[in-house]
């Protein structure tokens, strides 16, 4: 009797590449029976704006700026080497819509060389195989390696007449690797890569789940539409008039792209003249309870919590969110740094309960961002108010 033994990483990583998802028929693209008509559209109608931005064979990432936008709601790049779509992994959703399925000869997900991105979209660019197409489109990617020209010249020159060993030190590959490519024993599937799953088969597949998906649910469609004409005109609460900037541009956790690029640049300001007018007493009530000190020190929300005063609670409609209320923290993030949307805003461990101090509040998920050093202005209030609000008159009268 052998008994075939697994450490505990072996039977991790067999597990999180090998197992197909639950739920996965062949009649139904989608593979997560949790998924309404709405995430259905939603998810089908992804595709025509990849299509129009960058084509049948580019690589569609997700942290793009021209995806990472409105009409991609439930999509994440949060996970580290994949994306995922509504908490679940979206590569089996991309195969299946293509009528692309797992087998017991394939149960791997493999992305291949062409493709940049682990967030990518293009579901042409995933196919499923084996570890040994994963190990070589690796190998490809990094020009390293066995990939399918290698392949194709060890073969050619194995007939020509030269032996495994000769081929082996002059290619630098193992000895029983060369013997078992040279005698069809592995590596088929690499070789022949590409002759199955075409182009134009992928997307016939996926442009008939599309149709079929249109038909079904045309309810969900309108609200589809309805809900990406919205995020078109939604406003985040650093846009003024006057500009055009911070205005219908989100990304996939409703972030505000312009402002982003603001936080990247590692902005951090407490003043009412960066918003426009229609803004300033919700802003100047939020600093009023805010009890701010020296720039290294915390800044406690003296406003309202939440029972047993768990959470701090400050008034603050938001685009994206249903609720008209958020915690201090976050809104003394957007109102300092820039509108997240989303994301969650953290204090420092060492910070006192409900600290607003912009110099304390991070978000673990942009690792890109240099924390601030600084904050550049605190001013809560305008000279002269309504000399400010004239202006703002006139200039809009002008336009």
């Amino acid at each position: 009797m052998v008994v075939e033994c697994l450490s505990l990483r072996e039977k991790r990583f067999k597990v999180s590449i090998s197992t197909p998802p639950t739920k996965m028929t062949a009649q139904d693209p989608f593979l997560y029976g949790d998924l309404t008509p709405d995430d259905q559209i939603t998810f089908i109608k992804a595709f025509q704006i990849g299509l129009a931005a960058y084509g049948q064979s580019s690589c569609w990432c997700m942290k793009d700026r021209i995806l990472n936008r409105a009409g991609f709601e439930g999509f994440t790049t949060s996970k580290k080497h994949r994306l995922t779509y509504r908490g679940q992994d979206a590569r089996p959703l991309l195969l299946a819509v293509s009528k692309r399925f797992a087998s017991p000869e394939k149960p791997i997900i493999v992305r291949r060389a062409i493709c940049n991105s682990k967030y990518c979209l293009n579901p042409a660019h995933y196919y499923w195989g084996t570890r040994i197409d994963v190990a070589a489109e690796n190998a490809e990617r990094k020009k390293t390696g066995v990939n399918s020209d290698l392949i194709a010249t060890l073969r050619k020159e194995k007939e020509e007449g030269t032996s495994s060993l000769k081929l082996s030190k002059k290619y630098r590959i193992p000895y029983h690797t060369v013997r078992r490519i040279c005698n069809y024993e592995s590596y088929e599937t690499i070789a022949s890569k590409g002759k199955e799953d075409t182009l134009k088969i992928i997307w016939d597949n996926v442009l008939s789940t599309y149709v079929k998906l249109m038909k079904m649910y045309p309810n969900s469609e309108n609200k589809y539409n309805l809900n990406c004409s919205q995020s078109q005109v939604a406003e985040c609460p650093w846009h003024q008039k006057s500009t055009t900037k911070h205005k219908g541009n989100f990304g996939l956790m409703k972030e505000c792209l312009d402002c982003m690029d603001e936080i990247k640049r590692g902005r951090c300001s407490i003043d009412v003249r960066n918003f426009d007018f229609r803004w300033y007493w919700q802003i100047k009530r939020f600093w009023e309870q805010v009890d701010i000190g020296e720039q290294d020190e915390c800044w406690p929300w003296l406003g309202a919590t939440k029972p047993q005063k768990y959470e701090s609670t400050a008034y603050f409609p938001s685009p994206f969110h249903s609720t008209k209320t958020q915690s201090a923290s976050r809104v003394a993030f957007w109102l300092s740094r820039g509108y997240t949307g989303k994301y969650r805003v953290f204090t420092k461990t060492t910070c006192k309960p409900f600290c607003c101090n912009p110099l304390h509040l991070t978000i673990k998920e942009l690792t890109d961002c240099e924390p601030p050093t600084k904050i550049e202005c605190i001013k809560v209030t305008h000279d002269n108010i309504f000399k400010h609000a004239k202006k703002r008159e006139g200039n809009t009268q002008e336009e």
